[in-house]
């Protein structure tokens, strides 16, 4: 309906005009020096309209010729943009699947659109690091284009992990060191300090950088334990037989680093060895007390037959909790023999005979009943002893 108004106004326009002009007789004059240009009216205001719509079309054709090259490049542009953003996702991809060959692959199609972005080759370095070739990792990070980026922190955390590859501790620590204030504070760059400074065995540094890891969420489980157990492990071999340096490593734990089963028994191991049994003992009997692992029981055993009476209670007292447990019968059974209570030995090592026969246990029973003087007891279990001995040495 619009369209056919539309229309109707159109012929309406163009027979008033057409009306208007066989109507009107007007003439212009046109002089040119001696020369003039006779026409009627009608015509010169066709002619005016014409020309005004030819040098119209004239300047638009010119406008449009002007930015065709701009055009031209930029869609030029656009398809290298579209090809370097399709290599860099295939690049990303073949990193989360640990397609070393693809993040290849990705990178050469990058350099063949002529502006790839230092994106290309951290996911291309990372991808060589993730397959362990460290040494294609630092070929693709020394490359100038490698350089050239936003990305210099992450191309310092990359360096510095083919560093400690290499086991350049120090070169690790210096790339990492250089860093700004801000960029220290990341998680990766605070974990790969860590690491270089247990490689340069400073381990009381290492311990608070430790700390700061933990702070940051740096670190994985796995990753937080072994570092704590090697931490420790370096802090009491610096200590040595020095009772005052161990009894400082031990004051400057912290609780929920002693709630690690392999730091107790480093520290365990490390006291006995400085002559510090007592803070040894308490120490695991504080640990069992607040949550029984099995894994404590053979350094706590070790701690407790040196102590027998001051162990003997919290023995007594977790095997009434844990009665079942066979390692911590025979623990009750030889602080019990430390402290002459023949009775109560024997009827402990007799309960751990029972659910596990060994020539050990015999043995013990044996030498036992020869201390509380009962021979004919002592003889039966010598001969059990004797037939444990046998079976293996017929096994063997």
């Amino acid at each position: 309906m619009k369209q056919l108004i539309g229309l109707l106004l159109v012929v309406v326009v163009a027979v008033a005009v057409t009306l208007m002009a066989q109507g009107n007789s007007s003439k212009v004059l046109i002089f040119f020096g001696q020369y003039r240009i006779d026409m009627s009216l009608n015509f010169a205001i066709i002619a005016i309209l014409f020309s005004f719509f030819v040098l119209y079309i004239l300047m638009r054709a010119w406008r449009a010729s002007s930015q065709l090259p701009g055009k031209f490049k930029e869609y030029w542009m656009n398809r290298k943009q579209n090809a370097l953003l399709k290599a860099n996702t295939q690049g990303l991809i073949a990193l989360i699947t640990g397609d070393e060959q693809g993040a290849q692959k990705a990178l050469n199609q990058a350099s063949k659109t002529g502006i790839e972005t230092d994106l290309s080759y951290l996911i291309r370095a990372m991808s060589a690091i993730q397959a362990d070739r460290y040494d294609i990792a630092e070929e693709i990070l020394n490359q100038e284009k490698a350089m050239v980026g936003e990305h210099s922190n992450a191309l310092v955390v990359l360096r510095g992990k083919v560093a400690l590859s290499k086991q350049d501790f120090a070169g690790a620590l210096a790339l990492l060191e250089a860093m700004d204030p801000l960029a220290a504070k990341l998680p990766q760059v605070q974990r790969l300090r860590m690491l270089g400074l247990m490689g340069l065995r400073r381990w009381q540094d290492a311990l608070v950088q430790f700390r700061g890891c933990v702070a940051v969420s740096a670190l994985t489980h796995s990753e937080k334990n072994e570092a704590l157990t090697r931490i420790y492990a370096g802090l009491c071999e610096i200590a040595g037989q020095d009772s005052a340096k161990m009894q400082e490593v031990l004051s400057g734990a912290k609780p929920v680093e002693l709630e690690s089963s392999s730091v107790l028994r480093m520290l365990a191991a490390g006291l006995m060895r400085s002559g510090l049994v007592t803070a040894a003992r308490t120490m695991l009997e504080t640990a069992l007390k607040q949550q029984f692992n099995k894994d404590l029981l053979p350094v706590y055993h070790q701690v407790a037959v040196l102590e027998p009476r001051e162990s003997l209670p919290n023995v007594e007292h977790l095997l009434m909790q844990h009665p079942a447990d066979l390692r911590l019968l025979e623990l009750a059974a030889d602080v019990c023999e430390r402290e002459q209570l023949w009775g109560k030995a024997i009827s402990r090592f007799e309960a751990v005979y029972a659910k596990q026969p060994s020539a050990h246990v015999a043995g013990k029973l044996e030498r036992l009943y020869e201390s509380a003087n009962q021979s004919e007891r002592a003889k039966v279990w010598r001969e059990k002893l004797n037939n444990h001995l046998q079976n293996d040495r017929q096994l063997v």
